[in-house]
């Protein structure tokens, strides 16, 4: 690419939230790519063209081209397949492509109303939902890294970064250990260079938009 081509791919960011496994994955793609950083007080998010993209109006968004994709593991997965030299997903041929999507779900539907009932108490019947009880969505995750060190074995996937980003947030809000095979794995991801290279972008975005203060 030519330094005055601009790159297909432009990320829609806020820092201190979801956005960052969309920055995260960027990175582990090693594609060129834009980012539109802001801050949620400028309203970014609600206006018109950024609603038609994304009509709930948040974070992250990923434009490829002329194509919006917002929600995390859609991006994930479009994203995977398309630029699929980086070696991010098996392809739909490969027998761990099921498994691969698996993990991929289990990221948004599992884990996040799994932390969510965690943080707020929620008192629900395993039997009556999806995501079963905290407990249950930890044993599962941890026998899943097993045979490490990642989801997929020795094979590290975009699904790596949709469930890894869920334990950076868990292990923040104090979820997730430190130790055991979870709190190993989760070292493990930090120690990429892509996870490395996507935090320095992170503080470097979020000096530009602190926390305003009350």
């Amino acid at each position: 690419m030519s330094d005055t081509q601009t790159p297909s791919l432009k990320l829609y960011f806020a820092p201190r939230t979801r956005s960052f496994a969309a920055l995260w994955l960027l990175e582990e793609l090693g594609e060129p790519y834009q980012l539109e950083s802001f801050d949620f007080a400028t309203g970014r998010h609600k206006q018109a063209d950024f609603l038609a993209m994304h009509p709930m109006g948040k974070v992250p968004l990923v434009l490829d081209g002329g194509t919006p994709v917002p929600e995390i593991g859609a991006m994930a997965i479009y994203l995977a397949d398309r630029y699929a030299a980086a070696g991010l997903a098996p392809a739909a041929t490969d027998g761990a492509r099921a498994e691969y999507l698996r993990w991929m779900f289990f990221a948004s539907a599992i884990m996040e109303p799994a932390f969510a009932q965690q943080l707020f108490k929620w008192e629900v019947s395993p039997s009556t939902v999806a995501w079963g009880s905290f407990e249950q969505m930890m044993d599962v995750l941890a026998d899943g890294l097993a045979e490490g060190p990642w989801l997929l074995g020795d094979t590290f996937s975009a699904a790596d970064v949709a469930v890894g980003n869920n334990l950076v947030f868990g292990q923040m809000i104090g979820l997730i250990p430190h130790d055991g095979p979870i709190g190993e794995y989760l070292a493990r991801l930090k120690a990429r260079e892509a996870f490395q290279r996507a935090e320095v972008i992170e503080m470097r975005e979020g000096e530009r938009f602190p926390v305003a203060a009350e």
